[in-house]
Order: C-alpha cells, then sequence, then structure tokens
C-alpha cells in the first residue's frame, strides 16, 4: 500500500470515529428531549383545565342536575354553577331540562317567563301557581296573572304538573280555571289545587277527563269542587278530595270505582249522606288511606283492599268500629286523630286493625293507652292497645312540658303503660316524642322513660 493510500485510509478512520462519537451524543441527546417532553406534558396536564371540564357536555348536565336537590327552586345552585365558566354557562342556558320548573308569582316578571319557556324548548313543564294571595292591588294582579297564564297556556301540550298551592285568594283561583278549562294536556301527570277556602259553588274542572288528561297519575282537589258529577280516571295512582257539606247522597262507589290502579286515597270533609254497600268498593292496589271524614267507619265497611298497609283516620265514635273487627289485619302503620276520648270503647277499634305494628297518636290522647289503669299505677286489666302483639313502635305527636305539669314526673300514663308492659314481660318497644322544643327539665323525663323503652326524640319544624 502505497504511502497516500495508507494517510487516506487513516482520515477514513478518523472521521468514521467523529461520525460515531455524534452518533452516540445525537441519540443521548434525544432521550434527554423526549424525557423532557414527557415531563412538559405532565406539567401542561397539572396546569391546564380541571379534570372535570374535559368531560363531556352530556355527563356534565348530568353532574349539574345533582346539585339541585329541589327541582322546584333550581335557581340558586344554577346561578352558582353559570358563575364558574364560560362552557358551564353555555351548558345550563342551552339544556332545556334546566329550565321546566315554571313559577308563576307576582314578583316573576313576564319577559323572564317568556324567555324561560323558550330556553325549555320541547321539554316537559312543571308549574307552579303560587303567592296570588295580596287584594291590594286586585286589578293589576288580575292582569298580570292573566298575562302569564296567556304565556304558559300554550304549552299545554307539555304540562307535566300543574300546582296551584295553599296561598292563593278563591278569587284568582277562579280567574285561572276558565283559562285552563278548555285544554288537554296529554302529559300531565300532575294536577293540583291546595287551598282552605271552598269553591263548592264551581264545578269540578272539565279537563280533568280520560280524553283531556289521559296520563293524570296525581290529583288533590282541596278546596271542594262540586263533585256530583267527578269520576276518578283510570290512570289515577294518588287522589285527595275534598267533599263540601252540600255533598250528600254522592255516588262514591261509582265515582272511585274507575281508578283500579290507586295506591293513596285521601277522602277529606263531610261524609253524611253517602251511599255506601259493605264491601262494594275494590281497590286491589291501595296502600295508604286517610280518611279525614265525620264518619269514617262506613266507608271502611265499603273498601276492600288487600293491599292496604297503612291507615290515617280521624275518630269521633269508637263504638263504630265493632262492625269491622278483624277487617284489616294486614294494616301494620296507623294514624288516629280522636276528636274526643274516653277510657272504655278503645277496644274495637284495636280489634279492627289487629296487625299494627306502629301508631301515631297526639300525647293529649293517652289515654286511649292506659285504660283499665287505676290513678296508684295498678292495672286492672291491661290496656286495649296491648292486644296488638306484634306492636313495635309508637309515635307522640305534640309533646310538651304541659305534660308533665299536668300527671307529674313518673305519674304519667305513659310511663305506666309502658312500665306495666315490662312487668307483664311484653316486648319492649320503640317510642318517639314528637316535641314543640327541646327543653332541660324534660332530660330527665327521657331518662326515666328510657328505663321502659327505646326511646328517639324528634323536634317538630314550625
Amino acid at each position: 500500500m502505497s504511502l497516500m493510500a495508507a494517510d487516506e485510509l487513516h482520515e477514513a478512520w478518523a472521521k468514521l470515529d467523529h461520525l460515531e462519537r455524534q452518533e452516540r451524543y445525537l441519540v443521548e441527546r434525544l432521550s434527554d428531549i423526549r424525557k423532557a417532553i414527557k415531563a412538559q406534558k405532565l406539567k401542561i396536564s397539572d396546569l391546564g383545565p380541571p379534570t372535570i371540564n374535559r368531560l363531556p357536555t352530556e355527563l356534565l348536565s348530568q353532574i349539574f342536575t345533582f346539585c339541585i336537590p329541589d327541582p322546584k327552586f333550581p335557581e340558586k345552585p344554577l346561578h352558582r354553577i353559570v358563575g364558574v365558566s364560560h362552557r358551564w354557562r353555555n351548558i345550563v342556558w342551552n339544556n332545556p331540562s334546566f329550565w321546566t320548573s315554571i313559577k308563576v308569582t307576582p314578583i316573576q316578571g313576564e319577559k323572564g317567563l317568556k324567555m324561560q319557556l323558550k330556553r325549555s324548548r320541547n321539554a316537559l313543564l312543571d308549574i307552579w301557581i303560587e303567592d296570588w294571595d295580596d287584594c291590594r292591588a286586585l286589578y293589576d294582579s288580575y292582569g298580570k296573572l292573566h298575562a302569564f297564564l296567556d304565556a304558559i297556556v300554550p304549552h299545554a301540550n307539555r304540562w307535566r304538573s300543574l300546582i296551584i298551592s295553599d296561598s292563593m285568594e278563591p278569587e284568582f283561583v277562579e280567574s285561572i280555571l276558565p283559562k285552563i278549562n278548555h285544554l288537554s294536556a296529554p302529559f300531565l301527570r300532575e294536577f293540583s289545587i291546595d287551598m282552605l277556602d271552598d269553591l263548592d259553588h264551581l264545578p269540578c274542572p272539565d279537563f280533568l277527563s280520560p280524553t283531556r288528561a289521559p296520563a293524570l297519575e296525581h290529583l288533590t282537589l282541596r278546596p271542594a269542587f262540586q263533585l256530583d258529577s267527578f269520576m276518578a280516571l283510570p290512570t289515577l295512582k294518588m287522589l285527595h278530595l275534598t267533599f263540601s257539606h252540600a255533598d250528600n247522597h254522592l255516588p262514591v262507589i261509582s265515582m272511585l270505582t274507575p281508578a283500579q290502579s290507586l295506591t293513596s286515597l285521601v277522602l277529606d270533609g263531610n261524609s253524611t249522606g253517602w251511599s255506601l254497600r259493605r264491601n262494594d268498593l275494590h281497590c286491589p292496589l291501595l296502600e295508604k288511606l286517610t280518611l279525614y271524614v265525620d264518619k269514617p267507619v262506613p266507608f271502611l265497611e265499603a273498601i276492600v283492599a288487600p293491599k292496604l298497609r297503612y291507615v290515617r283516620c280521624w275518630i269521633l265514635d269508637l263504638v263504630e268500629f265493632d262492625t269491622i273487627e278483624g277487617k284489616f289485619r294486614d294494616v301494620h302503620d296507623l294514624s288516629l286523630i280522636f276528636s274526643s276520648i274516653e277510657d272504655q270503647g278503645t277496644e274495637p277499634l284495636c280489634r279492627a286493625f289487629p296487625g299494627v305494628r306502629r301508631v301515631h297518636v297526639s300525647a293529649r290522647n293517652a289515654s286511649f293507652l292506659t285504660a283499665g289503669i287505676h290513678g296508684s299505677g295498678v292495672l286492672e286489666r291491661r290496656p286495649p292497645m296491648d292486644q296488638w302483639l306484634n306492636l313495635e313502635t309508637v309515635t307522640f305527636n305534640d309533646f310538651d312540658c304541659e305534660w308533665l305539669e299536668r300527671w307529674g314526673l313518673g305519674e304519667d300514663p305513659i310511663v305506666k303503660w309502658l312500665r306495666g308492659r315490662q312487668e307483664s314481660g311484653l316486648s319492649r318497644l320503640c317510642v318517639r316524642l314528637l316535641i314543640r322544643e327541646d327543653e332541660d327539665k324534660l332530660s330527665v323525663y327521657y331518662a326515666l322513660l328510657e328505663r321502659h323503652c327505646d326511646l328517639e326524640i324528634f323536634t317538630r319544624l314550625t
């Protein structure tokens, strides 16, 4: 090999060595760059939008729905949500489900109401008409109410519920009915008028018919309307009817018979003169029955309800219950409202509902428990309530310090009754006191009760 060729070969090896060093450097540099890129991406991810903002719009909408505890009052939680970001605000504004709770009140603005109806698009609406009880500017209020009604009436085809609350003057209710009486509401599930004043000079609303409201499930008519032509809809699951003193000789059986899907029934008012026959009203799905009527027993005689588990009853005459002895063996919950009560005569009531497990009674009616207890605390015979061998819980409503002032500590009927049960070997009960306010001097009484029962205290919200 010539000298020149040797020099070229040496130079080529040197260049190759240089290139290989560059390659190793570049490979190491590329690895470092890739690590730096990965770290930077993680940093950007950590500093970027919260994970919740990466969620799809549909999922965010569902999460916002869970932030609204009461669908009737979505305003405050929605106000907080729309203040977070433009995206959240746009989600709320463009989702019709957040605009379906329509409140028709004097403080509502007509422009705001129409905007809400527009944003709700084709979604079903829940409408509350309330707080129209100020007659100081009656003419102006009528005009405003009618303007609001004119805005919502065209949307009757998507009403889901229409609630007219108790904070309404009768004059306003009377002005509402002509506006809605001719309507058809194919998706209406609930209609309620709940107020204390009677409207028994008005006929029952015409649109409460199978052709006008074919999907109606919940119906409350309180006040009393003229019910002589009323017929319960077959779709009803919950019904509350109020009867006036003029509603004599109503065919209540035929009136209620179509509602074979009823699970809850409340009858309120005057029942004198009702046309009832024994075991003539079959309610195969009824679970809850409330009777605020002056003569509950004839109705109890008439009804056949194999699934009935809860009865709330206003009682004037205890002796009448002799006629239904043992009829309601599967009623587990009994709530009793006495107009007056004596020590004698409670046994027929107990025998009518032999399977009771839970009973609610006012503390003022504790003699219902203690019939047969003498002033000394000695039991001449067990109180009728102890015939309920499956009894688990007794709730005393309206309990207050006046109770102790009347009877004295440890001498009241409740303690005597519970002590007697314990001495007789009967099962230990859960006793619940619904009190008006928790006062310190009641603590000693609570401790005394706890010797004979499992005590639970609840403060009534006023």
